[in-house]
Formats: structure tokens, sequence, C-alpha cells
């Protein structure tokens, strides 16, 4: 009898936790942990999604598309871009501006844009065509016995905890087509001379302090060079640019063979490549871009592609694509992973406000600028803004190549509208000298990178803080210009109508 009810009591509690087990499921719902269908966030109302047609060349490569796919993440909804953030919901002072409502910077951020008067600032003189701002081109050294001549330098400062202020990559002239850069870490040099006038002087400038080494990255094949095709066996990687993205990760962009085309443009973390790099930058991902990534572009793929930028959402640190900017056109794209990029999110509202049709090449990274002074304001998606330079290619009569750099301005929050471009191109105050010391004829002297003087461990900086912007001479030299970031929003034509 004992034991018939000890068994009884065993049943009554089984029955009990199996209810107790039903109850809790149906009160909290598990989330499923694996889906049949993979769904993909709306972009947006003028964007719709697609895989490139050639996305079998990622599969051939190992990657899988439907995984890169799935790292899009959920700051990417359909009103991404007119949404508000945190900080401006709480201030409520959001006020839209602009058909695409997106926030523009206050009008107290951004008046000083329109102002092109002569002699104001004094660091500034305006001329019919030009504008020539009072800043002295001076040499970038990076040179050594193996490499006696380099070219192209890209420039970033490096952060307080390292032995020298900047980082610097250039090309190296070699032989036929091959190609190679070198990397170093670099300081200011002062060294004496005597000028016209016989009086000793110092003279500036920036150089090697560590011995230049060559930076080697993983090679890739070409996938179509019809036409073209000595182009596929063209060794080495080239026109490198170095800039640090929004997590704090020195970054490395250039040109080598496609696994979509004949040439286009990969990523890398510089870390990777240059390992002493990591003890002193801890900041950003570092398996972000172990190796070489290419970036794709959906729609209007050329077989070479070239002068790309990046930048980065002010409010959602989504990364972006920008392929091109000129009159009429302007194409970006958002990053998803891997490499892939959605079709052009640029709206069909927006106004690129270049209005000369001519060659318009990208020529720099973009920087992210707070517009005030430091210690003036707090940095908000609402007042930041992108900044870079694009070249308008001229060959006149003499068949002289001319570039010549202008200024374009866009928003930092989406969908990132321009909001102002150089009404005159810019020239620096020893330009004219800087072309007969080397023979450069055509102002052939080429805006490579624009980056922060010093690096405070912020992707941002201030109006009142100093810029390197790094310049190629002729294709067979360095130079540099310091200057404020302010001077570079002198004679500048508004995206909005303003005067």
């Amino acid at each position: 009898m004992a034991r018939l009810q000890q068994r009884r009591a065993q049943f009554i509690i089984v029955v009990a936790l199996l209810y107790s087990l039903f109850i809790l499921n149906r009160l909290v719902k598990p989330k499923r942990l694996a889906t049949t269908q993979l769904l993909l966030p709306e972009l947006g109302r003028h964007t719709k999604f697609q895989l490139p047609p050639y996305l079998q060349s990622v599969e051939d490569a190992g990657i899988d598309p439907a995984e890169s796919i799935a790292l899009f993440d959920k700051n990417s909804d359909a009103e991404q871009g007119s949404r508000p953030s945190q900080k401006a919901k709480k201030a409520g002072k959001l006020v839209s501006k602009s058909p695409l409502s997106s926030r523009y910077p206050e009008d107290k951020y951004t008046d000083f844009l329109w102002r092109c008067r002569t002699g104001e600032p004094r660091a500034a003189e305006v001329f019919d065509t030009f504008l020539s701002l009072k800043y002295k081109i001076f040499e970038v050294r990076v040179e050594s016995e193996r490499y006696p001549m380099t070219y192209n330098p890209s420039i970033i400062a490096l952060p307080p905890s390292s032995h020298y202020p900047f980082l610097i990559v250039a090309r190296v002239r070699g032989g036929g087509f091959f190609q190679e850069s070198v990397i170093c870490e670099g300081k200011y040099i002062d060294e004496p001379f005597v000028n016209a006038y016989g009086f000793e002087v110092m003279n500036r400038l920036i150089g090697c302090a560590t011995n230049p080494r060559v930076l080697t990255v993983p090679q890739t094949p070409a996938r179509d060079c019809t036409g073209i095709d000595y182009m596929s066996d063209v060794p080495g990687y080239h026109d490198p640019r170095i800039f640090w993205s929004n997590t704090g990760a020195p970054l490395m962009m250039f040109n080598q063979q496609s696994r979509y085309g004949c040439f286009g443009l990969w990523l890398i973390d510089l870390r990777s490549v240059y390992p002493s790099l990591r003890y002193r930058v801890t900041r950003g991902l570092l398996n972000q871009y172990p190796t070489v990534m290419e970036l794709t572009r959906i729609e209007g793929r050329n077989p070479i592609e070239k002068n790309y930028l990046m930048f980065y959402d002010a409010d959602t640190g989504a990364g972006y694509v920008q392929y091109e900017l000129r009159h009429g056109s302007r194409h970006f794209s958002r990053l998803i992973g891997n490499g892939l990029t959605t079709s052009n999110m640029t709206s069909p509202l927006e106004a690129t406000c270049i209005g000369e049709d001519a060659i318009w090449h990208q020529a720099t990274n973009a920087i992210k600028i707070v517009m005030c002074d430091y210690g003036q304001c707090e940095p908000e998606p609402e007042n930041t803004v992108y900044l870079t330079f694009l070249h308008k290619k001229e060959i006149p009569e003499t068949f002289k190549v001319q570039y010549k750099r202008y200024v374009a301005v866009w928003k930092a929050t989406a969908p990132f509208e321009m909001i102002g471009f150089g009404s005159k191109h810019i020239r620096f105050d020893n330009e004219d000298e800087w072309e007969q010391k080397f023979n450069v004829e055509g102002r052939f002297l080429y805006t490579v990178t624009v980056a922060w003087e010093t690096n405070m461990n912020r992707y941002e900086g201030y109006l009142n803080e100093n810029v390197v912007i790094s310049m190629g001479v002729g294709d067979h030299g360095n130079a540099a210009v310091v200057m404020p970031v302010r001077d570079l929003f002198t004679c500048m034509s508004s995206c909005r109508g303003q005067p």
C-alpha cells in the first residue's frame, strides 16, 4: 500500500512539472534560432536592394553572400533618413529645412560658409577665378638609399602614445608597370638654410623618422580585362589612401585587380600589414578588415574603378561608399558586409550644386568636422559635416593636364545631402614656386589626402584645428600644407540657394 502511494505521488509530481513547462512555454516564447528565408530590412523609399549580377565571383572566392547580407544591421529602416537623434528628440529643436527631411546644421554654424569677401579672412585672397590661401607648401621627405624617389604621399596623425606624430605611405617609382609603396613614421624636421637675402632661416618639413619599408598586401587576380589585357598582369597595388574609420581603425584603400572587373578598390586594416601599429592603436575592430576586401558597386561599374571614398553616419555609425560626385550626378551606397553594398542611395531630390559640366574626380578621403571651435559646442549629428577635395581635370591647348582642387561639403546624417561646394578652386601661397621647382607645367600638384594634424583619439575635429593636406608633385615629389580647416570653407556656394 505504501509503494502504491509513493508511485501515485511521483506521477502527480511529473504531471505538475509537465504542466508547468507547458505554461512557461506559452508565456515566454523563445526566439527562433533558424529561419528558412532570409529577410532584408527595407532600405528606404528611393532604394531597392538587389544583389550584384556578378555575385558568383564572391561565392567562388569562398564568401557566402547570404552571410554577408545578414550583417546588414537594424539601423537601416525605411525612415532612417528623417529619424531624429535621441539628443535632438529630447531637446525638441529639430526643424526640417529641406525637401529631403534632413537636418542641416543650424544657421549659426554655417552662416560663414557663404562669405567670399576680399581680404576676409586675412588668410585668404580672392581672385576672379581662384582663391589663394596664404599657407605655404612644404616638402614631405620619404626617401632612403633604396627608395630615392617617392611620390603621392598619404598622411594620417598617429595616437599620442606613438613615438612619432605621423604615418606616411607613399608610392615608389619602379620600372615599367611595377607598382610598389613604402611606409614610415614621420615627424616635423627643421632644417636651416640661407635665403635669397643671405639670412639663415629654418625650413620646416615632414620627414621619415623610421626607415621606409615596403608595404606589401596580398595580390588578387583580375576577372575581366577585355580590351586592356595588359592591365591584368600589372604587379602590385597603387594609389593608396590611408584614413581613420569612425571606430578608430587605421584603414588603407587602394587600387588592385578586381574580382568583378579589371581593377577595383580594396580595403585593409594597416595593422595587418604594419604590425607595430597593433600595440599603439587598440581602438577599432582589427578583425573587420584583416586581409584585403574589395568594395562592390552595383550600378554603373566600369572595367577600371578609381577614386572611391568612405564616410559614416554620425547618428548610427553605418558605413557608406561614395563612388563619384560630379555635375548632376552623385552615387553612394551603404556597406553591408564583406565589401557588399546596396544599390544607389542618393535621393532623386539631391542637388550636387556642382554647376560646371566638366571632368570631376574625387581626390581625397573625407573628414568629419564639428562646425564650431573646440569647447564651444558638443559634437552632435545635427552640427557635423563631411569635407573632401575634388579635382576638376582640364586639358588645355598645350595638352598639359591641369588638376584644380575644389572643396565639397555634405551633411553627416542620412540622406547626406550636399550643403556646399567651392565657388572657386584653391591655390596655396607658394604653389607657383613648387611648379617651377619641379618643372611641373600645368599645375600638376595632385591632392592626395586630408587629415587632422593631431590625433586626439576622436574621429571628428573642430573648426579651429589644423589639417594636413598631402600632395603629389608631378608624380615625382611629395608635399603638404598645414592650415586651419576653417579657412577651407572660404568662398563656398550654397546648395540651398543662400547668397
